[in-house]
Formats: structure tokens, C-alpha cells, sequence
């Protein structure tokens, strides 16, 4: 069924004319898309390498092609003059050579956003919903021996609504709130499957304030409360969090676009039962800076920067504070062909102390990566491109966790 769908897919884009652009029935905006990509991965578990030809963890070192046919359908309808709907739906096929039974998997999301805007007043609310399997080897967990370390399948559901208010001219108010639920599917692990350790719930609400410093520009102060509940019992790294921050967000000059934004958290952790001299207050630093320069027509720079503060994937630790920076650069070549380089560097700390064999001490792992890429618009309607990127983790727990992976690709995509 799959493969007729694709070839059905496949000739309807060879029989669109190049000047297609997006599919209208009446009022109603169709956007449907078909991605294909082909890459080998030199280290799908992306785990340490393997000694005396011996896997050290996570099934060991692996290659692999990797397939992915990614079906999409995002269709838009206005409601109203002010008032709008969109839907979508995406399906994602990856077929592995290597191992397939386990690393074979279908990746699903499905969603609706709605938006209203008045003179004064703006209202969101959104329903985001995903099926699907995490990566081959969780490189938080236990290290995990044996030739094949299979997927984990789960959902996640995401709800939220938020609403703003100008009052007069340049001051603006608002309020939001949100619900994400985490669940996965497979139990037979018991209290060490990731159910039991990952199954969570997290409410947010808050408020946010400013004033408008330009048309696009303003200024705003936010506070929110993070309630982090966890489903399963014996994981006691439930927690209230509250969020101060500040900052500047919109076109910061003329073509500078993007959000600058600094704050303090503070958590309060439950008491774990198994050990009542475990930090139960934290109290951190974060910022967020997301950057947009456009030097020319043809020229662009993207930068993040980041520091939060994230609940650990597994028991030995309740948090990890993690630092980042992300660049990257696109540069268009003619009408036809963009050329485009990024890099990034991560550090993540972990709250307490690891323990594994006669290792006892705080986890730190450091993470690089770099990639480059060409793309080239064919038609209106399909690009096609090429790209490698390389990742390396150097931890503290190097024996565990260190790792280095390598991926090129080719890609085509069809978008109407």
C-alpha cells in the first residue's frame, strides 16, 4: 500500500507545471508534501567504540542505511475575517539495513492551531499529538549489552491555549497555559522499563507583560509555574518550578530579527523516600537568545544561545543543567542552489553524583557537532540536496557514553 501511494505521489508531481504553488479548494489552503531521503549512519546506537572488537554498550558500533519517506498533509481555512484553523497530519517511514526488525519504525504527528486577532486582543489555543519511537539506544540510560538494543515506542500530547490584550497604544498583557502528557507503550520492563521512568505530566501557566518599544519591537517581563508530576511511584523527582524572565523580542534592527531573553528558576523537589539527604531546592540562571541576520539578499546568519535547566532521562541524577550554542549560515548561489554550514557546542551537568562500577562522581558530557549542506530548488514545487554532519561526545564517563556518529544524506521533496 505504501509503495503505490508513493508512486501514485510521483506522478502527480510530474504532471504539475512548475509554476504550481499551493492547492486551493475555495477558501481552504492545501499543502500536501512527500520527502525522500537515503543516509548511511556509521554509528546508529551512537555509543562508544567497541574494544578488542567487543561491543562495549548498546548493541555496539553499527552502520547503517537509513530510508525515510515522510508523507504530509497542512491544510489552513479561515474561519473569519480575523479568525483562522490549521491541521496537519505527517507520517514518517524509516527502514534500516541493519537490524531492521528492531530499528524499523513509523513516526506519526498530528495537530490543529487556531488564531484569532483582533485590534486589541490575540487568542491561541493548539492540540499537538505525536506517535512515535524514540532512537535505537537512550545514551541517559544504563548501559545495555547484547547484540540489539530495540526501539521504544510512545505518545506524547501537548495541549495549550494563551491570550493578549493591548492596553492603549504601547503596554500589552497576557496569560497562557499548557498541558504535555508522556506515556510509552511497552511495561514488560518493570521498574526499570521507561515507562516507569519517563511517563510524566507537565502543566504550565503564567503571565506575560511589556510594552511595545517599535511597530514589531517590544519589551516584556514573564513569570510561570511548571508542575512536573511523574505517573509512576518509584520515581520521586516530582517538582514546582517557577520562571522569572525578561527580555526584548521582534525586529531588533532592520535586519536583525529574533527574541533576547534572561531569567532565574526555582525548583522545589519532593522528598525521595530512599535517600532524605537529596537536594530538594535548585535554584539557576537561564537565558535563551534566537537570532535571525539577514547581511543580504543572499546572506544569512541564524545564532542560539542557551541555558536551562532540563529533569535527567534517568535515576542517578534529578536534573541537568545544559549550555549551548548553535550557529549557522546560508548562502544562496544564483536563483537555484543554497549553499549552507552550521556548528554547536553543548554542555550538560549533571545535579548529583554517578555511579557506575568504581566511578563515582558528577557526570559532565560535552557535545560538538558540524555539518554541511547544498540544496537545489529544481522546480517551485521540488528541491533536492545533499548533506553530512558529524557529532562527538566527550563525558566524563567516557567508557559509557562517549561517542562519535557521522551521517550523509541525500534528499528530494515534493511540496505543493
Amino acid at each position: 500500500m505504501i509503495r503505490k501511494t508513493l508512486a501514485l505521489l510521483c506522478a502527480f508531481a510530474a504532471a504539475v507545471p512548475a509554476s504550481a504553488g499551493n492547492l486551493m479548494l475555495g477558501p481552504v489552503k492545501l499543502d500536501p508534501t512527500y520527502g525522500f531521503q537515503t543516509s548511511y549512519e556509521d554509528n546508529i546506537y551512537r555509543v562508544p567504540r567497541d574494544i578488542n572488537r567487543t561491543a562495549v554498550s548498546g548493541g555496539g558500533v553499527r552502520g547503517s542505511w537509513i530510508f525515510d519517506n515522510d508523507l504530509g498533509l497542512k491544510v489552513e481555512t479561515p474561519l473569519s475575517e480575523n479568525q483562522k484553523l490549521s491541521l496537519g497530519y505527517d507520517a514518517d517511514f524509516q527502514n534500516y539495513t541493519t537490524q531492521p526488525s528492531g530499528n524499523n519504525a513509523i513516526n506519526q504527528t498530528a495537530g490543529g492551531d487556531y488564531a484569532f486577532k483582533g485590534s486589541k486582543t490575540k487568542v491561541a489555543a493548539y492540540d499537538h499529538y505525536v506517535n512515535t519511537h524514540d532512537p535505537q539506544f537512550n545514551p541517559n540510560g544504563t548501559a545495555i549489552n547484547g547484540a540489539l538494543v530495540t526501539r521504544e515506542a510512545r505518545w506524547e500530547n501537548t495541549a495549550g491555549a494563551s491570550s493578549e490584550y493591548y492596553l492603549g497604544d504601547k503596554f500589552f498583557a497576557g496569560v497562557d497555559g499548557s498541558d504535555d502528557v508522556n506515556r510509552y507503550l511497552d511495561r514488560s520492563g518493570g521498574a526499570n522499563s521507561l515507562a516507569n521512568l519517563l511517563d510524566s505530566s507537565v502543566v504550565t501557566f503564567g503571565a506575560k507583560g511589556g510594552y511595545q518599544l517599535a511597530p514589531k519591537t517590544r519589551a516584556f517581563v514573564a513569570v510561570h509555574q511548571v508542575l512536573t508530576h511523574y505517573t509512576e511511584h518509584t520515581r520521586a523527582d516530582n517538582h514546582r518550578d517557577t520562571h522569572a524572565d525578561f527580555g526584548v523580542e521582534g525586529d531588533l534592527t532592520a535586519k536583525l530579527k529574533g527574541l533576547v531573553q534572561t531569567g532565574l528558576v526555582y525548583e522545589r523537589y519532593g522528598a525521595d523516600p530512599a535517600n532524605q539527604n537529596r537536594q530538594t531546592v535548585s535554584r539557576h540562571w537561564s537565558f535563551l537568545t534566537q537570532l535571525d541576520y539577514k547581511a543580504t539578499e543572499k546572506d544569512t546568519f541564524t545564532l542560539m544561545l542557551n541555558r536551562a535547566t532540563l529533569d535527567a532521562e534517568t535515576f542517578g541524577s534529578r536534573y541537568y543543567i545544559t549550555t549551548g550554542v548553535n550557529a549557522a549560515y546560508n548562502h544562496k548561489l544564483g536563483e537555484k542552489v543554497t549553499l549552507g554550514v552550521n556548528a554547536a557546542a553543548q554542555q550538560d551537568r549533571y545535579s548529583e553524583n554517578f555511579v557506575v562500577g568504581n566511578n563515582n562522581k558528577i557526570r559532565r558530557d560535552d557535545t560538538y557537532s558540524a555539518g554541511l549542506k547544498a540544496d537545489y530548488q529544481v522546480y517551485e514545487w521540488l528541491k533536492t540536496g545533499v548533506s553530512y554532519s558529524n557529532v562527538d561526545r566527550y563525558s566524563t564517563f567516557s567508557r559509557e557514553f562517549n561517542f562519535r556518529d557521522n551521517i550523509t544524506s541525500v534528499n528530494a521533496r515534493v511540496a505543493f
